[in-house]
């Protein structure tokens, strides 16, 4: 015997209260199953009814989602910045981008993840600054998931400490990672180094088979030493055309044919030679086919048939 239409309206209701996200489309898959096949009259009604809350649902899901990760990535490399609440990531980012962040001296001063591009070589290099990591974060203590998921897509991990604390508060976020079975390219920081160089011995101590380096927010510090070293971690090089001095970023290992792409894609067909001086050659303007490999500043001139 059918259940009459009004009745099992308010026990959908009741069954879909307090339900959000993948829960509540779970639930309304399971109750279309369950209802009987009209599509027309009252039960029309509810069907529809239940296609609208999928629609709401969803919706409210993909804002929900983009609010608090917020990052889509940009430029030719990303690096997270992890560390634990107030140790300096924030001015880090600042100086480096100059950018304008909420910078604080009380802990959570970010409150979700702001992402920023700075200009090393030539090449954009987004930073994203991560809201303090806390312990257990890798079971969703403050929200850890889903910054730890940022953490897994991106290309490398800058770990910073601040020298004045603990350093065990930099292990626990650095044991929320590798509970997360994450492994990355990494840079470690020492931030505040001006108050404390002796601090900064234990930390290169601690870690003396990771690129440990000494920084300060406050005078510089350490800012080139560290750029250089993201720099080399992105695993970039830069190619110039005869023709302009400004460089093409490509991936380490990039061919020729990967810089024809870039310049214009029907160079492919139309490739002779190129002539290239640099590092990837024994000596300057060495003729070379379209699958060398190139180095890191070569200089190159294209040659097409005609």
């Amino acid at each position: 015997m059918v259940m009459p239409h009004q009745i099992q309206f308010k026990l959908i209701k009741k069954r879909l209260k307090g339900l959000e996200g993948k829960a509540k489309l779970k639930e309304i898959e399971e109750i279309r199953q369950e209802l009987p096949g009209f599509n027309t009259g009252p039960y029309g009604e509810i069907k529809s009814w239940l296609t609208e809350e999928v629609k709401k649902t969803k919706t409210r899901s993909n804002i929900k989602h983009q609010d608090w990760l917020g990052v889509k990535r940009q430029g030719k490399k990303q690096f997270v910045l992890v560390g634990c609440p107030s140790v300096g990531k924030s001015s880090l980012v600042q100086k480096l981008s100059g950018i304008q962040i909420k910078v604080a001296a009380y802990e959570f001063t970010t409150l979700k993840p702001q992402p920023a591009i700075i200009n090393l070589k030539g090449a954009e290099i987004q930073i994203v600054d991560l809201p303090g990591l806390l312990k257990g974060a890798v079971d969703d203590i403050g929200g850890g998931k889903r910054l730890i998921g940022i953490v897994r897509n991106a290309d490398g991990i800058i770990f910073m400490h601040d020298l004045s604390k603990p350093l065990s508060d930099m292990q626990k976020i650095m044991g929320e990672i590798d509970k997360a079975k994450i492994t990355k390219p990494k840079i470690i920081l020492g931030n505040k180094v001006d108050l404390s160089r002796e601090n900064f011995v234990n930390l290169k101590n601690k870690f003396p088979k990771d690129k440990v380096i000494a920084i300060s927010t406050e005078t510089g510090e350490g800012l080139n030493e560290f750029k250089e070293e993201i720099w080399n971690l992105s695993k970039l090089i830069r190619v110039y055309t005869v023709h302009d001095r400004k460089p093409f970023i490509l991936d380490r290992g990039s061919q020729v044919c990967d810089l024809l792409q870039k310049i214009h894609r029907d160079f492919l067909k139309q490739f002779k030679v190129a002539r290239v001086t640099g590092k990837s050659v024994k000596f300057p303007r060495q003729s070379v086919g379209i699958n060398h490999v190139l180095e890191d500043e070569d200089e190159i001139q294209i040659i097409l048939n005609k």
